[in-house]
């Protein structure tokens, strides 16, 4: 796998023409990526940002000094070339340092004048001698002790580097994804099997066909429109109970749920099935009353309803976000209280009235 490392090379500029053209072809010749001041625009006003994230995509930094310290960043008083040394410093980048071994014969006009400056110059020299350096006198020196000091840090700190994208995927790579992509189509088969089967732990749960009682209140209308005034008052309203399958509740449930619904909706769906259980059964009207006038599931009734398709993980509450004046909850049907809901509800073509499924309202 052909990978090349790159590197970036920090130095004056003006001053150290030729040696950089001299580090840069070296470096083009070690099939490394040279990386500098070429790429940045000069007025740019987030300039040191981007040579920070250059410098962060680096392998190897090199520092060339000459004669000059260079142009300085107005806020922090130091020249781009050591802050840009501090920077790679800090990054723990690997640091190849070279610096010009004989001052005193550079010419005067690539070396500073100003007193200040050459201050400047000597103690970024001594910081960066600090660490192992190679002084040079001439670009073409500069290149070939480049070239040793590149063959040496290769061995010593082998960097991550960049490849052609035809070459990224290694067969030791291209084994893991393979085995990713098993383990994804595993994991994807079950949790499409568990959106469809009621996970085991809730075995033990009433569902399907089995009987739920649910309680009712049953409304009567006097036979005497003066039963009103009764002392002691005729009792009108009774307690009661009906049954249906889990099935039958949720078959007419959970079409409202196919979209949010609100416990409201639900509720109102459940009295309309009691109702029509009650009707249906066709029960005597208690002595002193002329007619039924309503039945109605008990007020606790849809909460247990509630709870129990939730644990069956037929239903899920909402999480869509409504005005903060709408304070009703609401609900909506899972994955899988959406496949049963189809094998409840769905008309078949070999036989329309098979499976369980409760019985249409009267309008």
């Amino acid at each position: 796998m052909e990978k090349r490392e790159q590197v970036f090379v920090s130095s004056t500029y003006l001053d150290l023409i030729e040696e950089r053209q001299e580090v840069i072809q070296t470096l083009l010749e070690a099939d490394c990526i040279p990386a500098g001041m070429e790429l940045f625009p000069a007025t740019d006003h987030d300039r040191w940002s981007l040579i920070k994230q250059v410098i962060d995509d680096s392998d190897y930094y090199i520092v060339v000094l000459g004669g000059r310290y260079g142009s300085t960043d107005p806020e922090k008083g130091l020249s781009y070339t050591e802050m840009e040394f501090d920077y790679a410093d800090s990054r723990g980048k690997p640091i190849m340092g070279f610096v010009h071994g004989s001052i005193g014969d550079i010419p005067n006009n690539k070396t500073d004048l100003n007193d200040k400056l050459r201050e400047q110059l000597d103690a970024f020299r001594a910081k960066v001698e600090e660490r192992v350096v190679k002084h040079w006198t001439s670009a073409s020196d500069l290149g070939g002790k480049v070239a040793k000091s590149l063959i040496q840090i290769r061995k010593s700190h082998p960097a991550e580097g960049w490849v052609r994208a035809r070459h990224a995927l290694t067969p030791e790579v291209e084994r893991e994804l393979s085995e990713l992509r098993r383990q994804v189509a595993e994991l994807t088969a079950e949790l499409d099997k568990s959106k469809v089967e009621l996970p085991t732990a809730i075995e033990n749960l009433a569902q399907g066909n089995d009987i739920h009682v649910m309680q009712l209140v049953v409304q009567y209308s006097p036979r005497n429109p003066m039963a009103a005034f009764y002392s002691p008052p005729l009792q009108d309203t009774f307690d009661s109970e009906c049954t249906a399958t889990w099935n039958d509740i949720f078959a007419r449930l959970g079409p409202l749920m196919l979209d949010d619904a609100s416990e409201d909706d639900m509720e109102a769906a459940l009295n309309r099935l009691v109702n029509r259980i009650w009707r249906k059964q066709d029960r005597p009207i208690p002595e002193h009353f002329d007619s039924l006038t309503r039945v109605t599931a008990a007020k606790d009734e849809i909460h247990t309803i509630k709870i129990q398709l939730f644990s069956l993980g037929l239903i899920e509450q909402s999480s869509r976000r409504r005005a903060v004046t709408n304070t009703n909850t609401y609900w909506r049907n899972t994955q899988l209280g959406r496949e049963h809901l189809m094998r409840l509800r769905a008309i078949r073509r070999t036989d329309s009235a098979s499976g369980p499924r409760a019985e249409e309202d009267d309008e």
